[in-house]
């Protein structure tokens, strides 16, 4: 099975078709681009939506927050519109202080929780944000137990890891396994069918590059962020014990069950 990439902003990327035939060459043959807000939902729409190698999602990232109280008739009539939606997302909370304006905690959660219900009510998966959240964002998975989908670019230790599995959650993985030994070790336990292998080209390169104080840092793919994927499934694939080819499928066959795809 080729592989396939569960979080990816193509449609940030200078040049995502020449690096989207780059990676097809090394093996990858589907990527997820997950929503932000309404005017990246249109723009990924644009771009991708005659592309059968490409899912979309659509959801307000905590980040880019309408400033009203959370009021998600947007994103219903999108879904209504656009039925080849495969998740909403990506939704969640961000508690790290990226600048003097970041919503509030409070203001992020609400919105959280109605997105949360939206994909309960169309029962679709979730792509979730956690940024030093995990246990809020647990609490609010409590009040839908029925909700299923992946939080990506998993950071933390193999307890928070486990208390996402045991809700039939899957993890995303990416190359910030590079810096965090205890994110390494945390996905290298859970169950190999709870795993998902990301890029988040290109904002995961930018922020490994950052907790490693290195601009060079570069695991695969040159100029190229999309085949990060293939050394985050190898690093993984050796911690774990087994062959890439092997984990590859087995990720890969995670993100379509997930996804569809």
């Amino acid at each position: 099975m080729a592989g396939f990439d569960s979080h990816c902003h193509l449609d940030f990327l200078d040049d995502p078709g020449h690096c989207m035939a780059s990676a097809q060459s090394a093996g990858l043959d589907h990527w997820l681009v997950p929503g932000t807000g309404p005017d990246q939902w249109q723009q990924a729409h644009r771009q991708f939506s005659e592309d059968p190698r490409v899912s979309l999602a659509a959801g307000h990232h905590p980040w880019f927050l309408p400033e009203q109280p959370a009021d998600t008739r947007t994103l219903v009539s999108w879904l209504d519109r656009h039925s080849d939606c495969v998740a909403i997302g990506e939704i969640g909370l961000d508690f790290f202080k990226h600048h003097p304006e970041s919503p509030s905690a409070q203001h992020q959660f609400d919105w959280f929780l109605a997105q949360l219900a939206i994909a309960r009510d169309r029962n679709l998966p979730v792509i979730i944000h956690s940024v030093k959240a995990h246990d809020r964002i647990l609490q609010g998975l409590k009040r839908f137990p029925s909700v299923v989908g992946v939080v990506h670019g998993f950071v933390g230790p193999y307890v928070q890891a486990m208390a996402y599995v045991d809700r039939g959650f899957y993890l995303g993985a990416g190359s910030v396994i590079f810096q965090s030994a205890k994110t390494l070790d945390a996905l290298a336990r859970i169950p190999a069918e709870r795993v998902l292998v990301e890029t988040d080209a290109p904002d995961q390169r930018i922020a490994v590059q950052h907790l490693s104080g290195s601009h060079s840092f570069q695991p695969e793919g040159l100029d190229n962020p999309l085949l990060d994927w293939s050394s985050t499934v190898s690093r993984l694939a050796e911690a774990r014990g087994l062959k890439p080819e092997v984990f590859q499928e087995q990720v890969s066959q995670n993100a379509t069950v997930l996804f569809g795809g």
